[in-house]
């Protein structure tokens, strides 16, 4: 929010001012800058009242008030913004509270739509009865989008009228306690693409399979610590879904989406049939863990977004699969393979993974530290992987430290590929000068090599960076 209220106060509290030759200048006296009266222009008073509202619109409600004090203009303009958003931050004085000044503000609105609600609470407890009535009165101005973030003591229970709302298309709910859908009589949101649930307890699986089922264009779904007291499996049934965010430790989710095309699992517990064949799949972000007896749920995981072109996966994940042995898919359509490594181990994983991904173009590494009492316990891998010959032409790797590991696996990648056109690698933040010089110049020399020379010819960017830390 702070960054959005910067943008008012340059709008209301430094007039600019233009040149013939178009550039802006300040018109205070003492400023570099100076202009003279003939060449300065009002460029907000230009605008026409519906772009000011649009502008105010990216604002929080309690900054756009504020604007009715710059001229008699301003004074009713924020009347007619078409969104309202709440933060619990509003002061209040007297014997005035924030239901008050929300009854204040909606009794003065100009404007017959609410294209965009939004209530956040950090802090305070909002009355349940504040939050009906604010639903209620968007609803019925043909709201096109809410987000509600309020942590609440007490059940909440939405109004009827907001899950057979027609026009609503973009719908967040995280309030931190039981949310009661099973008094809702009928649920049917034909416009929704959108919607994310975060930090909610349902006391009924069956409450928000029906919520599902009421929306057939869904095709967005945020789904982070949802709970419910059931024991049966529970399924995610959406055709038309393509985006996923799944931030879940209940081993009973099983997701059916056979049209979903992007994928981000954090921090989930794998179990058995958590995805399905994934055909459409385009990008997939994996950051899983599972017990020891749990690796055949990892592979049946991996057979579902195998058919991904986008692979990033995480730093436990890397580091858990190195540990692990069970028969890797093969990913027949990926281009981009990004590891987030820890282990010691990586080179062994890296190369086997190259194997699995016979058209991958781009190799993207990022080391976030690396154990180095551990000991080697995977063998090598002499095989040359099919995509080093023919379709590897981008490799990165952030947090180059020198070690014996990080230059045999870059001196692995760079003796093997024949295609390879760009290099670009990054020194550990932390690392001492005098080490990262030593690094380089072991880089510079394995390019200098003469099995190299040819390579050198035909990379038309190699790049080392370096950034001295400030604490070292």
């Amino acid at each position: 929010m702070p960054i959005r209220g910067s943008v008012l106060s340059c709008f209301c509290l430094f007039p600019f001012s233009v040149s013939p030759k178009g550039k802006i200048r300040s018109s205070g006296k003492n400023d570099a800058f100076t202009v003279s009266n003939e060449e300065q222009i009002d460029r907000i008073s230009f605008l026409p009242d519906e772009i000011i509202c649009h502008i105010l619109s990216f604002l929080p409600t309690k900054e756009i008030v504020t604007t009715s004090v710059l001229s008699t203009r301003w004074k009713t303009l924020w009347t007619s913004v078409l969104t309202l958003d709440f933060e619990d931050n509003w002061p209040c004085f007297f014997n005035t509270t924030f239901a008050s000044i929300v009854g204040s503000i909606l009794d003065q609105r100009k404007a017959k739509s609410i294209k965009r609600l939004c209530l956040h609470n950090h802090n305070k407890s909002f009355s349940i009865d504040l939050i009906g009535t604010l639903v209620s009165t968007a609803v019925s101005q043909n709201l096109q989008e809410l987000d509600l973030f309020c942590y609440c003591y007490l059940e909440v229970t939405l109004p009827n009228t907001l899950f057979t709302c027609k026009t609503i298309s973009i719908l967040k709910l995280s309030f931190g306690s039981t949310i009661n859908l099973n008094v809702i009589s009928s649920i049917h949101l034909p416009s929704l693409k959108i919607l994310h649930l975060y930090l909610l307890y349902l006391e009924k699986d069956e409450s928000l399979m029906r919520f599902f089922s009421g929306c057939p264009i869904l095709e967005e779904l945020c789904y982070e610590e949802v709970k419910s007291n059931n024991s049966t499996p529970f399924k995610i049934f959406l055709p038309s879904l393509k985006k996923l965010h799944l931030k879940c430790h209940d081993k009973r989710v099983q997701i059916v989406t056979p049209s979903l095309e992007y994928i981000q699992v954090q921090e989930t517990k794998v179990c058995d049939s958590l995805v399905c064949n994934m055909s459409n799949l385009v990008k997939a972000l994996v950051d899983i863990y599972f017990d020891h007896c749990e690796k055949e749920y990892v592979s049946k995981l991996f057979n579902g977004i195998h058919h991904t072109k986008f692979l990033e996966l995480s730093t436990y994940t890397t580091e858990v699969l190195a540990n692990s042995s069970f028969g890797f898919p093969e990913f027949h359509n990926l281009v981009h393979l990004k590891l987030c490594l820890s282990t010691i181990d990586y080179c062994f994983l890296i190369q086997l993974m190259l194997t699995k991904c016979p058209k991958l173009e781009i190799l993207d590494i990022d080391k976030v530290y690396e154990e180095s009492e551990r000991k080697r316990t995977q063998p090598r891998i002499t095989l040359v992987p099919n995509c080093l010959s023919s379709h590897l032409s981008v490799f990165k790797f952030r947090e180059y430290g020198g070690s014996k590991d990080d230059l045999e696996l870059t001196k692995y990648i760079l003796k093997n590929s024949k295609v390879l056109k760009t290099v670009t690698i990054e020194m550990e933040i932390w690392l001492e000068a005098k080490k990262a010089s030593e690094a380089m110049s072991k880089l510079h020399a394995l390019l200098s090599a003469s099995k190299f020379n040819k390579l050198s010819n035909s990379l038309s960017t190699f790049t080392l960076m370096y950034s001295i830390s400030s604490n070292i």
